[in-house]
């Protein structure tokens, strides 16, 4: 298993069926480690703003805490 303090990138697949985000991490030489799965709000923006705003927020720190190089640049 890869180490989760190597460089990698984030790649992200949506399952519309199952109203699934799923994220995984990219390492350099292309193989993917599954990160975390989300189910995507029901509601949509115009029905609940505030439910798209906080999936959006709670999705965009997972990425930024997981990510080596945004951990390092924010001093995290």
């Amino acid at each position: 298993m890869k180490s989760p303090s190597e460089n990698y990138s984030h790649a992200l697949e949506i399952d519309e069926e199952k109203r699934l985000l799923t994220i995984y991490r990219v390492f350099p030489d292309r193989t993917k480690q599954l990160f975390t799965s989300v189910f995507i709000p029901r509601k949509t923006v115009s029905e609940d703003p505030e439910v798209f705003r906080s999936f959006a927020q709670t999705l965009g720190e997972n990425v930024l805490m997981d990510s080596p190089a945004a951990r390092r640049l924010l001093g995290i």
